[in-house]
């Protein structure tokens, strides 16, 4: 599933009040779609996603295509720190969706993407040596 390249744009004319409802809906349908959910099961936005079945690729994935959907920079240690889509949903209303400054806590300036990729698989690998 790929998200509308024009969800940045949209979320531009929204008021910041109805960011929440609409990057729920949009974070919600990106969870369902990766947990293999029907239309009509519930993603409960405060459960550790991972317990749900997500996998740390599938996460991986989730994040690469709300980056690229939203224009903003999601930090690896969100998404795998605190796994719940209700602490996503509060680190992405801190992003600048509207272009201008963020609202909130600054979040770290992310790596380039292979030093991303790089950084992620290490972190995996020593998760799965420690274990």
């Amino acid at each position: 599933m790929t998200i509308d390249p024009r969800a940045a744009d949209r979320f531009r004319r929204l008021p910041r009040s109805e960011w929440r409802t609409e990057l729920e809906a949009l974070v919600v349908r990106e969870f369902r779609t990766a947990l293999l959910m029907t239309g009509d099961e519930t993603v409960p936005l405060d459960e550790n996603y991972f317990d749900l079945g997500l996998t740390s690729l599938r996460a991986t994935e989730i994040k690469q295509r709300l980056e690229a959907g939203l224009g903003v920079t999601i930090d690896t240690s969100v998404l795998f720190g605190s796994p719940t889509v209700d602490r996503l949903l509060d680190h992405l209303l801190t992003q600048p969706l509207d272009g201008a400054p963020a609202h909130g806590p600054a979040a770290p300036a992310a790596p380039a993407a292979p030093d991303l990729r790089k950084s992620l698989v290490d972190d995996l690998l020593s998760d799965l040596y420690q274990a």
